[in-house]
């Protein structure tokens, strides 16, 4: 036996050693969202199933057939199945098993099958690392005929272009990990379908998720600029039903191929906005954007979001940072800024720690930039970033222009205190261009002294940009140090602060201000968090703006 099937061996018996257990007690967790309800006519169960490995959560989507149904899985070929799974774990375990996560995969499908009295080859399984959470379930019909596809999928990091990319891995001869990333599809009909129907509507599937690809323009990870067609690990499995009438073809000529196929467009496109922040234009403009009192020619609207984040509720954060960018866009604003770790609050570590942190950038992060794109606003958003590769952790902002980029992000170059400790502070910050203009980013504390903004005028910066949460505490500011360094500087300062409380401090006297020549031209403060507006003539001329 070689060292590989020695570990993969072990790898598979420690799995199957504790899985079942942890399966069964997972699937009873009150903190599982719903399982996915699917069509009577299909006579199927689908239920997801929650544990944990090593100290990383696993996902399962569980679908259950009272009776053998014929299937086809580019897994396990064709199967008799009872059971078809789709197996999510942590990105991090992937890694960590390596060149076992086969074995392992294999023994997620043989523990459920042991526990559920099943064959384990009447269980059809596919694995990803993309979130289950993130599940599609998209169904559609006609007449007697329905198909429902369940996908999850992640393209950030694997998606390939066939006919173009290289392949590097040799089975049976290479013993390196494939690249993670992938895009998993099941498709269950209510009505019969034969061997040869089954083995087209895997052709019929490729199509849906591919013209679901080219309509994202997700392209390539390994050939810049062309147009991807899927990942290197894709799987599909195919279920038939057992109604009647019984089908032999499932191209897309037939009715039932129609059906297939657009399911699976719809499914592969709501996954990757779920998991990658991956939408098709205009999917997020704002129905009620592009209002507000009218602005003089070539002025820029700029809406400062003093917020009210809740330490620690990342959803409920981001929720209300897309409301107030929505709100901003009705004022017709053209940049939105929002408080320092808008997204978090300040106070977040000893609430929720930053094991969540996800590398910058996020789902989420691209998700503000196709608001971004489809609103024509720019985004300068205070948020917890995790540095790609080296997994350091930064109090960062992203810069996001009009037309949807990530031009990347500014870390603070002072973190300041125990709330702060699990940053690390950036370097030298350069300018952002936006609409033509160089923008420079300071947060909070690096305006304390000259440094950090003589360093972005000296690049360049036309004006200075400054989220905060900053409550006005004796000796410690802020102060008058925004109208210091907009005096050093010669720059106009924006700075962006909050409202709202923490149970740690009281930021409800917040203050926002516009500083132009070492002068305050406006204050804006609201206890309980709101939204302010100025039109800047990108010189030296503000005026403030009533909603």
């Amino acid at each position: 036996m070689t060292p590989f099937a020695r570990f993969a061996a072990l790898a598979r018996r420690h799995f199957l050693s504790g899985l079942a257990g942890l399966l069964l007690a997972a699937s009873a967790s009150a903190a599982a969202p719903p399982a996915p309800l699917l069509p009577e006519s299909l006579a199927a169960s689908a239920e997801l199933v929650y544990g944990e490995r090593d100290g990383f959560w696993e996902k399962t989507l569980l679908v259950r057939f009272p009776t053998a149904r014929r299937a086809l899985s580019t897994s396990d070929g064709l199967v008799d199945a009872r059971a078809a799974l789709n197996h999510a774990a942590h990105p991090l375990l992937w890694g960590k098993l390596g060149a076992a996560g086969k074995a392992y995969s294999e023994g997620v499908r043989d523990a459920l099958a042991d526990r559920l009295g099943l064959a384990r080859a009447a269980v059809a399984q596919m694995a990803t690392a993309a979130d289950m959470d993130n599940l599609a379930v998209v169904t559609r019909s006609h007449g007697p005929l329905t198909v429902t596809v369940l996908a999850t999928a992640g393209a950030r990091s694997n998606a390939i272009r066939t006919g173009v990319d290289s392949g590097s891995h040799i089975e049976g001869l290479d013993e390196d990990d494939k690249p993670a990333g992938t895009i998993n599809i099941l498709v269950l009909t209510n009505i019969a379908l034969s061997d040869a129907a089954l083995a087209r509507a895997l052709i019929t599937v490729t199509e849906g998720k591919t013209a679901a690809l080219e309509d994202l323009k997700v392209a390539s990870t390994y050939t810049p600029g062309v147009q991807a067609t899927g990942t290197g690990t894709d799987s599909i499995i195919v279920v038939s039903g057992t109604a009647a009438p019984r089908a032999t073809y499932t191209g897309g000529h037939s009715r039932i191929g129609e059906l297939i196929g657009k399911a699976t467009h719809a499914a592969v496109i709501e996954a990757l906005g779920k998991q990658n922040g991956y939408f098709l234009p205009g999917a997020k403009r704002f129905p009620d954007a592009a209002g507000g009192p009218a602005k003089a020619a070539g002025d820029l609207r700029i809406a400062l979001l003093h917020l009210d984040p809740v330490p620690g509720d990342i959803a409920g954060n981001r929720a209300r940072i897309e409301a107030g960018i929505r709100a901003a866009a009705r004022q017709g604003a053209d940049w939105v800024v929002t408080p320092e770790l808008a997204e978090t609050g300040y106070n977040f570590v000893k609430r929720i720690g930053t094991g969540w942190i996800a590398p910058f950038p996020d789902a989420w992060i691209h998700t503000l930039a196709a608001i971004a794109r489809d609103n024509g606003i720019a985004l300068f958003v205070g948020f917890a970033e995790r540095e790609k590769g080296s997994g350091t952790l930064h109090n960062s902002v992203a810069a996001i222009d009009r037309a949807g980029n990530i031009l990347g992000s500014y870390r603070k170059q002072r973190p300041v205190g125990r709330a702060e400790a699990w940053s690390v502070a950036g370097g030298d910050g350069k300018p952002f261009t936006v609409d033509g203009i160089q923008v420079g980013t300071l947060i909070c504390a690096d305006a304390w002294r000259p440094d950090t903004a003589a360093q972005l005028a000296g690049r360049g910066a036309q004006i200075l940009l400054s989220p905060a949460n900053w409550p006005p505490v004796e000796g410690m500011g802020p102060g008058d140090v925004w109208e210091q360094r907009s005096r050093e500087t010669g720059l106009p300062l924006i700075a962006v602060n909050r409202g709202g409380k923490e149970p740690e401090l009281d930021f409800s006297a917040g203050v926002s201000a516009v500083s132009v020549n070492g002068q305050r031209l406006f204050s804006f403060s609201a206890p309980a968090g709101g939204i302010f507006f100025v039109d800047w003539d990108r010189a030296r001329r503000f005026r403030e703006v009533q909603p």
